[in-house]
């Protein structure tokens, strides 16, 4: 058996091939890096807006809890349309991207039970998404 050789001539280009190939893998690997590091943007994004609906539904509700608790009080002062509600309404406004699209709510049933609804839209996305707090204030 005979090795195969190959003069230099014939061998001529190969590095320049070569360096080509690895410019083109390394290049893949960073467009891939790219793109992750723009997903994980996204999802920082994503979960702070989730923190601050939770935040925002947290605050009316320790209001509520430090307030007359009261069936009649409850509904006079945060139900949605209420004195209270529209102070805290306009702070999810401002805090939330497209929360004015489809306002907060609060609803508090004969029973104490305070639902709130915060809806939200991230920019370039078509899919509002929502967050949704129930508590029970005990009138003790």
């Amino acid at each position: 058996m005979h090795a195969m050789t190959y003069s230099p001539r014939e061998q001529r280009g190969s590095a320049i091939l070569e360096a080509l190939i690895s410019i083109l893998i390394f290049s893949v690997g960073i467009l891939a890096i790219t793109g992750l590091q723009a997903i994980s943007i996204k999802n920082v994004a994503a979960a702070k807006y989730r923190t601050d609906a939770s935040f925002l539904a947290n605050q009316v509700i320790g209001q509520m809890w430090a307030d007359d608790k009261s069936n009649q009080t409850l509904k006079t002062n945060y139900e949605t349309g209420k004195p209270k509600y529209e102070t805290w309404s306009a702070n999810v406004i401002k805090a939330l991207p497209g929360a004015a699209t489809t306002p907060p709510t609060i609803k508090i049933d004969a029973n104490n039970v305070a639902t709130v609804t915060i809806s939200w839209q991230e920019p370039g996305e078509t899919l509002a998404h929502r967050y949704v707090a129930l508590t029970r204030i005990d009138k003790n």
